[in-house]
C-alpha cells in the first residue's frame, strides 16, 4: 500500500504487532507449557504461582499457535494481496519511479518476502516476550514503523516524499522545486492532484482494508489478553490512541532523521543512533512507556 520499500518493514511490523498485542496470551503459553512439564515444580506450591490464561495457544511451539496462524492469515489473505495489487497496477509509483515493469517472478518474490517478514516479526517478538524482554518486544514494532516512514520520507535519495506524492516518472519530474515561499502554491497543487488521482483512490481502499483488519486483530487480542490476565489496562480507544502516538512519533522522527541526513550526509547517523537508543530503547524510554501504557506483562530481565 505504501510501495515496496515501505511495505517490507510494514510486513515485519504487522507480525511483531500481532505478537505484541497477544503478549499476555503468549506469556501464558509459556507458563502452561512449563506447568505441564514433568520436570516442572508443583505450581500449587508457594505464593508465586500464576494462573494459566484461558486463551493461551492450543498447541505448543512458536509455529503451532493460533496467534501465529492469525498473523500469517492476515499476511496472506489481506496484506500481500493488497500490496501486490497496488504494485502490479502502479509499478513506477510502487518502486519510487525506479522501474516501469515488474515481472511475475519479482511479484512472487515480493509476496514471499512480505510473508516471511511477517513470520519473522511475529516469531522474534514472541521469543522476546517469552524471555520476558517486553521492552525489546515493543521495540520491534516501534523501529519497524520508523523504517517504514523513513522509506516514505527519505527514500533512496532523500526525495522519498516527492516520489511518494508523484504517480509516475513524468509526474515526479514535474514536481515543483521549492526555492521560495511562492513555490508552496505550486507544490500544494501537485499534492492535491496526487490526492485526487486514481492511484490515491486505490491507496485509500487498500490502506483502509489493511490497516482496519490489522487494528481489529490487534485490538481484540489485546483486550482478550487483559481479560485473561486480570490486568487493569486501557480500553480499545485508549489503546488505539497509543498506537497512533507510536505511528505519529515514528513519522516525526523519520522527518527529522531525513532532514539531518540531507544536511550532513549519512555520517549524521553516528549522532542519530545513540539518541534513538536513549529516547526509544533504553530502560524507562519510549518503548518502556508504551509497554506500561498498554499494560503489557512486566519486564523480566533475569
Amino acid at each position: 500500500m505504501l510501495g515496496i520499500y515501505a511495505d517490507l518493514p510494514w510486513s515485519y511490523a504487522a507480525g511483531a504487532g500481532i505478537a505484541l498485542a497477544a503478549a499476555h496470551q503468549l506469556r501464558g503459553a509459556r507458563r502452561a507449557t512449563a506447568a505441564a512439564s514433568p520436570d516442572a515444580p508443583d505450581a500449587s506450591v508457594g505464593d508465586t504461582a500464576e494462573p494459566v490464561p484461558g486463551r493461551a495457544p492450543r498447541v505448543e511451539g512458536a509455529t503451532g499457535g493460533r496467534h501465529f496462524a492469525l498473523a500469517m492469515a492476515y499476511s496472506l489473505l489481506i496484506f500481500v494481496p493488497t500490496s501486490l495489487f497496488v504494485t502490479a497496477t502502479h509499478p513506477q509509483w510502487a518502486t519510487l519511479q525506479q522501474t516501469s515493469h515488474l515481472s511475475h517472478g519479482a511479484l512472487t518474490a515480493l509476496a514471499a518476502g512480505e510473508a516471511a517478514l511477517t513470520a519473522a516479526g511475529f516469531l522474534i517478538t514472541r521469543g522476546l516476550l517469552i524471555a520476558g524482554r517486553i521492552r525489546w518486544a515493543a521495540c520491534q514494532v516501534i523501529l519497524a514503523n520508523l523504517l517504514m516512514f523513513l522509506a516514505v520520507v527519505h527514500g533512496p535519495d532523500g526525495d522519498g516524499w516527492k516520489r511518494f506524492l508523484s504517480t509516475d516518472r513524468a509526474d515526479y519530474r514535474a514536481f515543483p522545486p521549492f526555492l521560495n515561499v511562492g513555490d508552496l502554491g505550486a507544490i500544494s497543487g501537485h499534492v492535491a492532484d496526487f490526492l485526487t488521482s486514481g492511484l490515491a483512490a486505490a491507496l485509500y481502499v487498500t490502506g483502509a482494508l489493511a490497516l482496519g483488519a490489522l487494528g481489529l486483530i490487534m485490538g481484540v487480542l489485546h483486550q482478550f489478553g487483559l481479560t485473561d490476565a486480570g490486568a487493569d489496562g486501557p480500553g480499545p480507544l485508549r489503546a488505539a490512541l497509543v498506537a497512533g502516538f507510536v505511528g505519529g512519533g515514528a513519522a516525526i522522527v523519520a522527518v527529522l532523521t531525513s532532514a539531518l541526513v540531507d544536511g550532513l550526509g549519512w555520517v549524521a547517523l553516528a549522532a542519530i543512533v545513540p539518541v534513538l537508543w536513549v529516547a526509544i530503547i533504553a530502560r524507562g524510554a519510549f518503548a518502556a512507556v508504551v509497554a506500561a501504557d498498554l499494560a503489557l506483562p512486566a519486564e523480566q530481565d533475569a
